[in-house]
């Protein structure tokens, strides 16, 4: 025993060399020879649809995709958890202070709040920000519903316009009489009418608060990438490609480090958006979530340049053909619920909503009402449809766009549906085309049931598609002012719209994502699925 503690002291030196390199190796193979794969684990790739957006068109991508990119990078006016009964306040916010005394409503700015150019926000980006699409192209611009509120948004005039210097930046302001800014910290908006709701609207991802100097002379267009005060900042972007790199901007913020954005049809991701394509491949563990909020509904819009656009009986027909049970009943996990009003019934829009059944299919009725068009409008005709759908990039690929196709057929209509062409976001003028299949996004944040409506209303983003009814007009204008203590009014207004299918309303679809369990370990707080919270995600360590 003597001459074996002898043997090790006098080799002890050899031995702590020995063990000093073996642990060397283990450092070198577990730490550093794998180093791109610490990047992976710190790295999540969400798959954002099959059809190719750039996330920031704000007039393009569907909502799901522009709100999830605009919480993101942008941030948020308000906290999301104001609006929901979950908490995920730890977005950034801009907004300390926010309410209204009668029809004056006032707007205190945090003090400490900077863009990714490292520029602190103040009240002339907040007021630029919510005017910049009309300063484009007033009849280009989602701005008008959502400030329908707002004094003055229905007499804009350009001469009012007035350019200040402050910060050495040169900003647009006066441009809508009830928006002014009182202090470098502070705005103050008149409303024509009391809505409760109007700083959830303003909160959308429609209208992301923007640093003006980062945009070029359209206001649309940025110098290299997007700028918010949001959680992330985009450090790269290939728009041939649409993939895109987001990087937290606060590095001591325990979040994912970066989030790579891209859209697929054969791809997958560590999060996977919109699956309802049967012949989508996802991976065997991945666990798929249908979750129960409504982001869009589904249905035929019509162009009013058109004399069947413009045929009420020709609508009535498309309407009754349809059953919408059997269509919803083809959705692939369950995602597709049958409707035909354009507020659904579910959550708060129920309020709103007439209350009566969904139609029923009724085919001898539909031809009735087919035989009234003049046959030289549609008889031995192919209708082609344009698609506005996300969902999908090969649209026969849904089995219930088959199914809608098979059935417009027992009507006696030959049609072909298209495949979603992104350019294609509306009816232009001149435009041929009688059907357009798309649908709305359901607004998270924007509890105004007239949000949707104001779509078919002079002054909206869409031209061609409204019906320029003087009723239906008269009736959007009373819901607007009274909807809060008069919701029959609304009721009476989605009745209408739906008995003259201004827009065929077909269903409603619930957000449907996956993701994989061997890196996401949970998906944290999310409101829903339509802002997808992205700084929620907790990654396994």
């Amino acid at each position: 025993m003597h001459q074996v503690f002898f043997y090790l002291r006098r080799n002890s030196v050899k031995l702590i060399v020995l063990l000093g390199a073996i642990f060397f190796l283990f450092y070198l193979f577990f730490f550093q020879t794998h180093p791109e794969d610490r990047k992976e684990l710190e790295t999540v790739s969400v798959n954002l649809g099959e059809v190719r957006q750039i996330p920031w068109d704000l007039k393009q991508a569907p909502i799901q995709v522009n709100e999830t990119f605009v919480a993101a990078v942008h941030g948020s006016l308000t906290s999301v958890h104001s609006f929901g009964s979950i908490d995920n306040s730890n977005q950034n916010t801009l907004l300390d202070k926010y309410y209204c005394e009668q029809l004056v409503c006032y707007l205190e700015l945090k003090n400490n709040i900077f863009f990714h150019n490292k520029r602190k926000v103040n009240a002339y980006d907040v007021e630029f920000s919510l005017i910049k699409q009309i300063l484009k192209d007033k009849a280009e611009s989602f701005t008008l519903p959502i400030l329908n509120d707002v004094e003055g948004i229905n007499k804009i005039n350009f001469k009012n316009l007035k350019w200040i210097q402050y910060s050495e930046i040169s900003y647009p302001t006066n441009l809508i009489s009830g928006i002014k800014v009182i202090s470098a910290t502070k705005l103050q908006i008149k409303l024509k009418h009391f809505n409760k709701y109007f700083f959830h609207k303003i909160s959308q991802g429609r209208l992301p608060i923007v640093p003006i100097e980062e945009l070029q002379a359209d206001y649309e267009t940025w110098k290299q990438y997007p700028i918010g005060f949001g959680k992330y900042k985009v450090t790269h972007a290939d728009i041939e490609k649409s993939e895109y790199l987001l990087e937290k901007y606060d590095k001591t913020e325990k979040i994912p480090d970066k989030i790579f954005l891209f859209f697929s049809d054969t791809v997958n991701g560590d999060i996977n958006m919109l699956l309802g394509n049967p012949l989508r491949q996802l991976p065997k563990d991945d666990h798929i979530l249908v979750l129960s909020n409504f982001y869009s509904n589904g249905g035929f819009l019509y162009n009013y340049q058109t004399e069947l656009g413009r045929n009420e009986n020709f609508r009535k027909a498309i309407s009754f053909a349809l059953d919408r049970y059997k269509i919803a009943k083809a959705s692939h996990i369950n995602e597709i619920f049958p409707e035909d009003q354009l507020l659904s019934n579910s959550d708060w829009q129920m309020t709103y909503r007439f209350p009566r059944s969904i139609q029923k299919q009724n085919l001898k009725k539909a031809k009735e009402y087919l035989a009234k068009v003049p046959k030289h409008l549609w008889q031995n005709k192919i209708f082609e449809i344009p698609t506005y759908w996300e969902d999908v990039k090969h649209i026969y690929s849904l089995p219930y766009i088959k199914e809608m196709h098979k059935q417009l057929e027992e009507l006696g209509l030959k049609v072909k549906f298209l495949d979603t062409n992104i350019e294609y976001d509306k009816f232009v003028k001149g435009d041929k085309n009688t059907l357009w299949f798309t649908g709305f996004g359901i607004s998270f944040v924007s509890f105004d049931p007239n949000a949707t409506f104001g779509h078919f209303i002079k002054g909206s983003y869409f031209t061609y598609e409204q019906p320029n009814d003087r009723i239906f007009n008269s009736m959007y204008e009373q819901s607007t002012k009274h909807y809060l203590e008069k919701p029959y009014l609304t009721q009476q207004m989605s009745k209408y719209f739906a008995d003259k299918n201004f827009m065929t309303v077909v269903m409603n679809q619930r957000m449907s994502l996956s993701f994989n369990p061997h890196k996401i370990v949970s998906l944290g707080n999310q409101y829903n699925g339509i802002r997808f919270a992205l700084w929620e995600l907790k990654l396994k360590q």
